[in-house]
């Protein structure tokens, strides 16, 4: 019996709770386990060259790590076909975000762009990164969020009928849309002859930099700090009217509608810019509303606290529509389809087969990120020692090596430095050279 096909997402190391790896990785990884056999790693992992250049279908998550050149490079050699994504626009990272020293490297963006002109497929987040990057490759697609598990519409309270709750999630990097909102609501509380302090509590999940653009200009807040996926959806059940403001950026217009999707699932009504992906995402009206500049969220804000049976028949739409169109469920024939057509396309099976997502973690993970920590910090002696401890249990773990030897030549250690470098292409070479592991055969499924 032929074996499945197997997918891999690989992804750079950061927290898997967060909410964009939620919506890139995790949820459309389950989804598509319905049909293949779906495996998560990243670049921290001690095998994930060895894994990824042996995978039936490689689904790269906007990883830029240079060793990625030859693991593709290898798989043409071998006619394995690779996806790669682009999660935002890398050429337009704000300072605030934390991947800004990173992106705005002339010769990381160089190389994302090489590795997106070398898939066989570039799929994107947004219709705005295919607009400004699709001429990267012939064959793009946008796969936008979708959601997993939405619940049943809540019922609402005639208190919260007669007083929504309004509210805002945000990260570090949407501090200028903090400003921007506050600068809405202040325009709102005018027209409605309110002083800043009078205004509705704002229920509001953000770092404490963003809480103090509120506060700053008098306006009430209900804060909460920032916390894991599933607690911020918990977060929305205690809102009615959600903020999705989105600034004037090629970042910005770059963005997802994830906001729109989180707080249809928990029956929120979604008022957000009118620009990016919410022109793709939202009916305005119907299913939302769409605000440009603050006359246009005046309006917004006034009609949906003002006309409340508008304000439920929307939060209905949205939700329906949800559930009817933007569920992994939903979206999982279609991205299956794509990535069967790749598959067939180089010579692979691909009937569909039930299967599970599977997560790759190894414990010497946190021990490397705890070496590169000291490394970036300037202790090169205990990241030394903590790269050595990694490779008495990996020694064909190339990353360990070549930073041992950039260790090494910080302090002038050339011989050692040579070793290290020499130990690092040997087992970048083994590591190139892995064959696919012998998988079992599972009875397939119709489809």
């Amino acid at each position: 019996m032929t074996p499945m096909a197997q997918c891999t997402f690989l992804a750079h190391p950061q927290p898997r709770d967060s909410g964009d790896y939620r919506h890139r990785i995790t949820l459309p990884g389950r989804a598509l386990a319905g049909s293949m056999e779906v495996v998560e790693l990243q670049t921290t992992h001690p095998d994930w060259v060895a894994h990824c250049v042996a995978t039936d279908l490689l689904v790269v998550c906007m990883v830029a790590d240079a060793t990625l050149e030859p693991v593709m490079a290898e798989r043409t050699r071998r006619g394995l076909p690779t996806v790669y994504e682009l999660s935002d626009d890398y050429r337009a990272f704000p300072k605030s975000l934390p991947g800004h020293a990173f992106y705005r490297v002339p010769e990381h963006q160089a190389r994302i762009e090489r590795l997106a002109r070398a898939a066989d497929l570039l799929q994107c987040s947004s219709h705005g990164l295919r607009a400004r990057y699709g001429a990267l490759n012939p064959r793009c697609a946008v796969l936008p969020n979708q959601l997993c598990d939405v619940p049943p519409l809540p019922p609402v309270t005639e208190a919260r009928l007669r007083a929504p709750v309004l509210g805002w999630a945000a990260s570090a990097g949407h501090f200028d849309d903090a400003r921007g909102l506050a600068g809405a609501l202040l325009a709102w509380c005018t027209t409605r002859g309110l002083a800043p302090h009078e205004a509705p509590v704002l229920r509001l999940m953000a770092p404490t930099s963003i809480r103090g653009v509120f506060e700053r200009v008098g306006l009430p807040v209900d804060w909460h700090a920032p916390a894991a996926f599933d607690e911020y959806l918990a977060f929305l059940d205690g809102m009615d009217i959600g903020f999705a403001p989105l600034g004037d950026s090629a970042f910005a217009e770059g963005r997802s509608d994830g906001k729109f999707l989180e707080y249809a699932s928990r029956g929120v009504l979604c008022i957000a810019s009118a620009r990016g992906e919410y022109l793709h995402g939202m009916r305005a009206g119907e299913t939302g509303l769409l605000y440009a500049g603050n006359d246009g969220f005046v309006r917004a804000l006034s009609q949906a606290i003002d006309d409340a049976p508008a304000r439920l028949a929307m939060r209905a739409a949205a939700h329906a529509t949800l559930l009817r169109e933007r569920t992994h469920a939903a979206a999982a024939s279609g991205r299956f389809a794509l990535y069967r057509w790749l598959l067939e396309r180089a010579g692979l099976d691909a009937a569909p087969v039930a299967s599970s997502l599977r997560t790759r973690v190894d414990a010497d993970e946190a021990a490397l990120a705890d070496a590169t920590v000291h490394h970036g910090q300037g202790r090169l002696d205990a990241a030394l020692a903590g790269y050595l401890d990694v490779l008495d249990r990996h020694p064909d773990f190339h990353l360990p090596w070549e930073r041992g030897g950039l260790i090494a030549r910080a302090l002038g250690a050339n011989e050692d430095a040579v070793r290290f470098e020499t130990m690092a292409a040997h087992a970048l070479a083994r590591s190139l050279a892995a064959q696919p592991a012998l998988r079992t055969a599972p009875e397939a499924v119709a489809g």
